[in-house]
């Protein structure tokens, strides 16, 4: 019996390493196309593009006089980091995917070696590495992407496994620290990771680590804000007062159920594989009980605790956001999911005849759309597009083709995030304790646009290039009065997997 048990787990793990292979052939060769891919594959590409292009030109991007074509909601960090690569080969979109690619993956390094430090078998280690990866490109995602998502999520993985990786030493707290401070000027939500780490601390490790950590932390936020404030005029008014103005607007329950819908479906194998162990355990521990009595000894695993924090605040707030298609649940929430699961499975030598079927069939789940047959250059409308962005110097821009515009060093006017500036300046409810309503983010989106519809009056462009729906306030009658509409054009942005349309004006004679 033991003898066809051996060889029954030897064929489950042949098959499983040939399955790894092909899954991760599939994966790595969609992530290749979509790197290399010469045109925007989704909505905002741009806004992270103008602002490293800022600093490449030397200026700052949160100065408030460069409002609302180089707001960003998100950080400094990003376009920080993307700044010496952009000096040395261009600012360009293969630069910025890189980037973004490298800390994707980081991220993976990261987890394979609190994996390999939880001794978890090399397969479900790869398997889980692989789940990942498919997760963080999946279709509809911003996270493989010209976006912060990637780098704030390394931070955020960072801040949660250094200090865990290197037994709460002192040193590894300092390192988690500025590790947060980081993911909050990356992308501001994946400060969560410092909740997490000061409270798991305090609860569960050391009361007085738990204290230093959380007392080096403030002081050094305040240092931080207190620098940041003082050198970009608008930063706070667009990553924290802009992001909390909209919240609100953003966030309904429908989209929670939704996506938590999406989400369990997609990883319903998993799910039920768990299902199975947990019953399984179950009744083991109550027979054992039985003879052995309770034990009253009582710890919450690390994963476990942030695994449930990230899945609260994806309740209360991100998991409501009607902009997010999942990102939010794979980069919060699925390393500690599938980092638990993993561990579970390993529990039994027989994993490899248990498992092997349900973990192949969700990789299949999440990779079945990474196809990289998306990437045809020379469909979805682009090279039109590529044309006349080349031909013509001065454009009105959509900010699809915003990136475009950066890599041929021509003015961009929507970014991608140039419409979320004037809720920055408003100071709501809890807000006016701590800062009062700023009235230069409304002089200046009144000057911004007035200089577009003075150059519109003028002809000043020689082309406009804009989605129907998103003409600049009060300019949509001056276009329709001093230029000629030739017709739309249909783009499809890859990863976002729509078309948008863009119409074209040209100056009328």
């Amino acid at each position: 019996m033991e003898l066809t048990l051996q060889v029954f787990k030897r064929i489950g793990n042949v098959i499983f390493v040939f399955f790894l292979l092909f899954f991760a052939i599939r994966i790595l060769q969609y992530h290749f196309h979509l790197i290399s891919f010469p045109y925007p594959v989704s909505l905002r590409e741009g806004s992270m593009m103008t602002n490293t292009d800022a600093l490449v030109k030397g200026l700052n991007p949160y100065d408030m006089a460069l409002q609302p074509r180089y707001t960003n909601q998100y950080g400094i960090i990003y376009p920080l980091l993307a700044w010496p690569w952009a000096k040395l080969f261009g600012t360009t979109i293969i630069v910025h995917r890189m980037l973004t690619a490298f800390f994707l993956f980081a991220s993976c390094v990261l987890i394979f070696l609190v994996l390999n430090r939880m001794k978890t078998p090399l397969l479900l280690n790869i398997w889980t590495i692989l789940m990942l990866y498919a997760s963080w490109l999946y279709p509809g995602t911003s996270t493989p992407t010209i976006d912060p998502g990637s780098t704030a999520m390394f931070f955020f993985l960072a801040t949660i496994f250094i200090p865990w990786l290197c037994r709460y030493s002192y040193p590894s707290l300092i390192v988690s620290v500025l590790f947060g401070i980081l993911a909050y000027y990356t992308k501001p939500y994946t400060m969560l990771g410092i909740a997490v780490m000061a409270s798991y601390i305090f609860l569960f490790v050391s009361r007085k680590k738990g204290f230093i950590y959380g007392a080096l932390y403030l002081i050094l936020a305040v240092i931080s804000i207190l620098f940041v404030n003082r050198t970009c005029q608008s930063y706070f008014d667009n990553c924290f007062f802009a992001l909390s103005n909209m919240s609100h607007a953003w966030s309904t329950m429908e989209r929670l159920q939704w996506q938590t819908g999406l989400y369990t479906g997609l990883h319903k194998w998993t799910l039920i594989l768990i299902g199975a162990y947990i019953l399984g355990y179950s009744w083991i521990r109550i027979r054992t009980l039985k003879t052995a009595g309770i034990r009253t000894k009582f710890h919450v695993p690390l994963v476990l605790y942030a695994g449930l924090c990230a899945a609260f605040v994806l309740y209360i707030s991100l998991g409501r956001h009607n902009g997010a298609t999942l990102w939010y649940f794979f980069q919060l929430l699925s390393p500690f999911f599938l980092i638990a699961a993993v561990w579970l499975f390993s529990r039994t030598t027989l994993w490899p005849i248990l498992c092997v079927p349900f973990l192949v069939l969700n990789l299949y789940a999440l990779t079945a759309d990474l196809d990289h047959k998306w990437f045809n250059k020379d469909s979805f409308g682009w090279p039109d597009v590529s044309v006349l962005v080349s031909s013509h110097q001065h454009i009105l821009n959509s900010s699809l083709i915003a990136p475009l515009l950066v890599e041929q060093n021509k003015d961009v006017y929507d970014n991608g995030q140039a419409e979320y500036f004037l809720p920055g300046g408003d100071r709501h409810s809890w807000m006016v304790h701590l800062s009062k309503e700023d009235p230069r983010v409304i002089v200046q989106h009144m000057l911004f646009f007035q200089n577009i519809r003075n150059m519109v009056e003028n002809k000043q462009f020689d082309l406009i290039m804009l989605q129907p729906s998103l003409l600049p306030m009060g300019v949509a009658d001056d276009v329709k009065k001093f230029y000629k509409y030739e017709g739309q054009l249909i783009v499809y942005a890859i990863q976002d997997r729509k078309p948008y349309a863009i119409s074209v004006w040209l100056p009328l004679k």
